[in-house]
């Protein structure tokens, strides 16, 4: 038995490379587990298949692709289409990495997703002022039940930091002495009918929904790590229709939400701006293969497509740059604005850009005049040559939600060995 990886050309079909696993597939496959991801977005839908392994790395087994066509700016309009999407999706990682799908982890987005801090606190008596590890599951268990509008379901909870009389510690704070323990953290949701509406289109395939993660944070856990987290971190990811964003501090998830555009946005604006009739094919084309989001405005040389029917469109490349730039230059600064303002004041915080709308050229140069941050892409999008899907910025997401998922997957194994962490991870997903 073999297990496929993957490498993917820009622009190109999925292509599939056989590799024999060392060890044999079966001789391990009661040591591992598999975990499947789905991210169902405005222009495609995908669902990838990873197996885990108790000691040892992990891989990717498969992948399944097939445009979308019943959603809308991070929203469902079309549910029998999204059930069809899904069911496509599942029929090919299936059949891809051999293996029987029964749940998924699912990304979610859309600009009704929220993200607000939570605390809890409790105050000790002088008679008994010893931290003691039920102090600690007991603000944890108060940070994690803030009360939400009937409206807004729970999604999940992201761990902050301990404080002990106001004092931030960086440990376990089980053992200090203390009148007052509290611990700050940030919770994010979504509205009720969105979430029950994507469920229920999931369930229908059939499939379970293991769990719904915030699309940039699942992003987050594939192109960062703890250390650039500690540093400061802030992922933006641009799809289609929407763009989400998830910012760290201290290794805390500071500030996260969706900005209702997406580079789906340059295409339209393209066709009204071009002067000329201009095809969504064509837009899509110009804006990709010869648009720059930091190109000059007075590069009079002509940008042109020409289609099936031998028509041809055209507009000067610096008239193109300036409508590129323009919209995502609203974009990044709608992000900007987002952000809490003491985050601009560290000097290493980082820009981390991916989704498919991150592949323009000229981006990052764009992203740095706008953010004076360093930025990172996942590859460079001038470059001609074949990439990995694991450097591919339209597959992060999908990626990240199995790295997400494995780090769950560890944190409920031994709960009696679990740590303060964990634990707190786990009061905060019995709300889901």
């Amino acid at each position: 038995m073999v297990a496929p990886s993957y490498q993917f050309l820009q622009g190109a079909s999925l292509i599939i490379h056989y590799t024999p696993l060392l060890p044999p597939y079966t001789a391990v496959k009661n040591e591992s587990k598999i975990i499947v991801a789905l991210e169902i977005g405005t222009t495609k839908t995908c669902m990838v298949v990873g197996e885990i392994f108790k000691d040892g790395p992990s891989t990717i087994l498969g992948l399944g692709e097939v445009p979308s066509t019943g959603m809308r700016d991070g929203l469902i309009i079309d549910e029998n289409e999204i059930i069809n999407n899904v069911s496509d999706a599942w029929q090919i990682a299936q059949d891809h990495a051999n293996v029987d799908i029964q749940s998924v982890y699912v990304s979610i987005t859309g600009d009704h997703i929220k993200g607000q801090p939570a605390e809890g606190f409790y105050y000790l008596s002088p008679e008994n002022n010893i931290i003691t590890q039920e102090n600690v599951d007991l603000v944890n268990r108060e940070a994690a039940t803030c009360e939400l509008p009937p409206d807004r379901t729970f999604i999940s909870g992201e761990l902050g930091s301990y404080y002990v009389d106001d004092k931030k510690v960086k440990t376990s704070p089980v053992g200090l002495q203390a009148g007052k323990l509290s611990v700050q953290s940030h919770i994010i949701h979504g509205n009720t009918d969105i979430l029950k509406i994507v469920q229920r289109c999931i369930r229908n395939v059939p499939l379970e929904v293991e769990a719904f993660v915030f699309a940039p944070v699942a992003t987050a856990h594939f192109m960062t790590n703890s250390k650039a987290r500690e540093a400061g971190a802030l992922i933006i990811d641009i799809g289609s229709g929407t763009t989400d964003y998830a910012c760290y501090c201290d290794n805390n998830l500071v500030a996260c939400g969706c900005i209702p555009q997406g580079s789906n946005a340059i295409n339209f604006d393209i066709i009204e701006l071009s002067g000329s009739p201009m095809s969504l094919e064509a837009a899509e084309s110009l804006k990709r293969n010869q648009g720059d989001a930091f190109g000059r405005s007075d590069d009079y040389k002509p940008a042109t497509f020409k289609d099936a029917n031998n028509y041809t469109y055209s507009m000067t490349r610096g008239k193109l740059n300036d409508i590129i730039r323009d919209r995502m230059a609203d974009i990044l600064q709608s992000v900007k604005a987002e952000i809490p303002a003491y985050v601009w004041e560290r000097p290493n915080l980082a820009i981390y850009l991916s989704g498919g709308g991150s592949l323009m050229l000229g981006l990052n140069r764009l992203a740095e005049f706008i953010f004076k941050k360093r930025v990172y892409q996942p590859f460079d999008p001038a470059s001609k040559e074949d990439y990995a899907y694991m450097s591919d910025a339209r597959y992060c997401t999908t990626i990240g939600l199995i790295y997400y998922a494995m780090k769950r997957e560890s944190e409920t194994e031994e709960p009696e060995k679990t740590s303060w962490f964990k634990r707190l991870l786990g009061i905060f997903r019995k709300k889901q």
